[in-house]
């Protein structure tokens, strides 16, 4: 019997599911269901049922990429933190202002730490710690433990888990479990995360166990997709949950390229909600040299370097009083999808075309509806004006027109618009891409009549044909597009981090204009990409056919590229890292070289008998860590870096998921 394989990848519009033969990589299955913004969980049950699988006994593996770790940070649906600081300096953090960076609730500082050579620098604080967690159990979810250097000396951080799993039953984190860099904000704030996620990700992969086995899927193989696109087991997902931040994206780099097989591309997945842009280089995602961030949290997790547009098919489309069309970056339902399920919607918006051309409004193709949840937000964060348009909206969805004329205002941004989808109390439909596509019979989706009528009301309403409104709208996305590929490859050259985000300037401008329409009667202006683009994700014919023309570079639109990213959630290799530090030790009669790996530290009179030992140990610890969690022909790469006084040696062990019979 073949044995199967399934990839899921829950994004912000859809949940995409593929289901595979393993060894051929053949597709039998895929399906697209839409993700359930208030529980991922049930989007990728759904994904799983409706894959519709007849030998359920010969699924082997199962991958997920998931938005989780990002989405529950973003929307504060993380689990309450108590931060153990020892050996920091609290003036310097308040000085600096690093508290807003440290990511934990409650932050709690202790005598202890050690310094750049390993040494304690301070008795650490035992009976303040063990009194803090007495204290304070019940008033936080899970506790995250940064020691000063402990990846030169972790022995203060593992006393004081010790301290903490002895009177508590909470979760507990570690900062040198997570990241070994000597940033030591940098390393709390990883560590915070971290434990505000543990719960988060227990709840998700109990559900997908669960599904599986009510599918009878009961022997494969769980993994998750890190952010670096690698695979990494359920259970290790549970302990280091933050390692998923932008594991999608990356999903869809590794897909991108597992189906093209062209080894190296700038490959740029199209979605609903934003347009992500990253680099394979010979089959491997290239990794941010700066670490993930999550808003204002800087962390020390490896992610694939990313490029996000707030632009995707779901993008709001305005245009502004001179005509200028612009798409994004606020996400909206597709009027054409919204009304697909009200009725009286589309009742409303066809029956514009009964109504004198002169009097349509834009208000009247914006419609507000309530969330299911929306119950849930404390009348304490609302204003009185969002009460009252909360009122009006109970019995069902409204136009802004009809909202503005109840509540007595001549703008949208009077009915507390901002704080209500602030709060997410609303839903919004509105004109997107979406609805342009599906006007123009590129897309079977939705209500193509309501797409229709809606396009031909905002032509009219901004004085533009049905043609040149959709052709305008489209450019603009070409341009954003054109825009945003030029500085992300750019960005691989230029590491400079006062380069600005945009094409800035006069000059810069003319530029960019003119590589997009030739116009000057004088000068040509092309770019030619070294590489081809490989587009992912369903929209992403529609939008990057001509951005791969205006950058003279191949276009590569594989077969099943709509669900790529799903496919990237099992295409992707199992990887261990093991790491050893060497630095120096002095004092007045000794002067030794220490390594520290893992819990083990050893000194050596020499600093080339030090890192001879440090490479045959790592490469060791790694390959007995990918073999243990079932991998085929592991490799184990080494690599030795010098950080000041400091010596890494970095043994990285990958093979692919190893499927039993």
């Amino acid at each position: 019997m073949d044995r199967l394989a399934i990839g899921i990848d829950t994004g912000g519009t859809f949940t995409d599911g593929v289901l595979l033969q393993y060894k051929t990589r053949r597709i039998l299955r895929t399906v697209k269901t839409l993700t359930t913004r208030d529980d991922l969980k049930k989007c990728v049950v759904r994904a799983i049922d409706q894959l519709e699988i007849d030998s359920p006994e010969a699924v082997k593996l199962v991958g997920v990429s998931s938005t989780l770790a990002t989405n529950s940070i973003a929307m504060g649906n993380t689990r309450r933190v108590g931060l153990l600081l020892i050996g920091y300096d609290p003036k310097l953090i308040e000085e600096f202002g690093f508290g807003d960076k440290l990511s934990a609730d409650v932050v709690a500082h202790f005598e202890g730490g050690h310094s750049a050579q390993g040494v304690q620098k301070a008795t650490l604080d035992t009976e303040g710690i063990r009194e803090w967690v007495e204290a304070n159990k019940d008033e936080v979810d899970a506790i995250a433990i940064s020691s000063y250097f402990s990846p030169l000396n972790p022995d203060h951080e593992e006393r004081a888990f010790e301290i903490v799993r002895k009177h508590c039953d909470l979760a507990v984190v570690m900062g040198h479990q997570l990241s070994t860099h000597l940033d030591s904000i940098k390393r709390a704030a990883t560590a915070a995360l971290n434990a505000s996620l543990v719960y988060v990700m227990h709840e998700f992969i109990e559900a997908v166990q669960a599904a599986l086995k009510r599918r009878n899927i009961m022997n494969a193989a769980l993994m998750i997709v890190r952010g670096d696109g690698t695979l990494m087991p359920c259970d290790e997902a549970v302990q280091k949950p933050v390692e998923t931040i932008l594991s999608g994206p990356a999903a869809s780099a590794i897909g991108g390229d597992f189906i093209t097989r062209k080894r190296s591309s700038l490959v740029i997945d199209v979605g609903g909600t934003t347009t992500d842009m990253a680099f394979v280089d010979n089959g491997s995602v290239v990794l941010s040299p700066n670490g993930a961030r999550v808003g204002n949290i800087r962390t020390s997790v490896a992610t694939a370097h990313i490029r996000t547009v707030c632009l995707g098919c779901d993008s709001l489309v305005h245009v502004d009083k001179y005509g200028t069309i612009t798409v994004g970056p606020e996400k909206i339902t597709p009027l054409c999808r919204f009304a697909s399920t009200r009725q009286e919607v589309r009742d409303e918006i066809l029956g514009l075309k009964n109504k004198s051309r002169n009097t349509w409004r834009e208000s009247d193709l914006e419609y507000w509806a309530l969330y299911n949840d929306a119950h849930q937000v404390s009348d304490d964060l609302l204003d009185d004006r969002a009460k009252q348009v909360v009122k009006l909206l109970a019995d069902g969805p409204k136009s802004v027109s009809c909202l503005m004329e109840a509540v007595g205002v001549y703008h949208a941004d009077q009915l507390a618009r901002e704080q209500l989808r602030n709060y997410e109390v609303i839903e919004v439909g509105a004109m997107s891409p979406t609805d342009i596509f599906q006007a123009k019979e590129d897309l079977d989706l939705w209500d193509a009549e309501v797409a229709d009528q809606a396009v031909r009301c905002y032509a009219h309403i901004h004085g533009k044909t049905r043609s040149g409104f959709i052709d305008d709208t489209i450019a603009s996305i070409v341009k954003t597009l054109v825009e945003e590929a030029i500085i992300f490859l750019a960005s691989h050259d230029l590491l400079d981090a006062n380069m600005p985000e945009r094409i800035q300037g006069s000059w810069g401008k003319w530029l960019l204009q003119e590589l997009l329409t030739d116009d000057s009667r004088y000068l040509s202006v092309n770019i030619d990409s070294r590489f081809p683009i490989t587009g992912v994700g369903a929209p992403a014919d529609h939008f990057l056919r001509q951005v791969a023309r205006v950058l003279s570079a191949p276009f590569v639109l594989p077969r099943h590229h709509e669900v790529a990213n799903a496919i990237g959630a099992v295409a992707g290799s199992i990887m261990e890292i093991r790491e050893a530090r060497i630095f120096e030790q002095t004092s007045e009669d000794t002067h030794t070289f220490v390594i520290q790996l893992g819990r083990e530290q050893l000194s050596f009179s020499h600093y080339e008998e030090a890192c001879e030992y440090a490479e045959k140990a790592c490469k060791k610890k790694a390959l007995e860590a990918v073999t243990e969690t079932g991998v085929s022909d592991p490799y184990v790469e080494l690599k030795t870096s010098i950080e000041g006084g400091l010596t890494r040696v970095t043994a990285r062990a990958v093979g692919s998921p190893k499927i039993s019979d």
